[in-house]
């Protein structure tokens, strides 16, 4: 076993600007102490929980759509944040599928997460509203610290 803090550090992203943020931490982080860095991204199953907007105007389910927002999600994150890690850093990549707080949790506890790092704040909207926040459910209840970044005020 090594003697670094942290051995894995989960990386969650919802594509916000404060998790753009947040990224910055944790690949910091993670090159300090030569940790694994785990990039989350979860989606909602549509095909399990239909959005909102379902109960009230019927929709045709299309069975590319998924694949289609498993591949932009795929971009995102090679354009966002791989592409800015340094090389030979360890890197994973997890797109789930079902609700943030659910599957950052069980990722937790499978990869034996060391740290989670994500933004105070995602996207925001009726859903927060909603289901209330998913830091602050993470911060709740996962098995290992969780480190939430607040968004710099832009400079004028």
């Amino acid at each position: 076993m090594s003697n670094n803090l942290f051995q894995n550090i989960a990386f969650c992203t919802d594509f916000s600007e404060n998790a753009d943020e947040a990224f910055l931490t944790a690949k910091d982080l993670a090159w300090h102490y030569g940790a694994n860095l785990h990039i989350v991204h979860a989606m909602v199953n549509f095909s399990v929980s239909p959005p909102i907007h379902a109960t009230y105007m019927p929709i045709e389910y299309d069975p590319g759509f998924i694949e289609q927002v498993t591949q932009a999600a795929k971009e995102s994150i090679q354009e966002r944040y791989i592409s800015q890690l340094k090389e030979k850093q360890p890197y994973s990549v997890h797109l789930l599928s079902g609700y943030a707080s659910t599957e950052i949790l069980r990722i937790a506890e499978e990869k034996d997460i060391d740290l989670i790092v994500m933004g105070s704040h995602g996207l925001t909207g009726l859903a927060h509203v909603l289901f209330g926040s998913t830091a602050d459910r993470v911060v709740r209840k996962a098995p290992c610290s969780v480190l939430t970044v607040r968004l710099r005020p832009k400079k004028v």
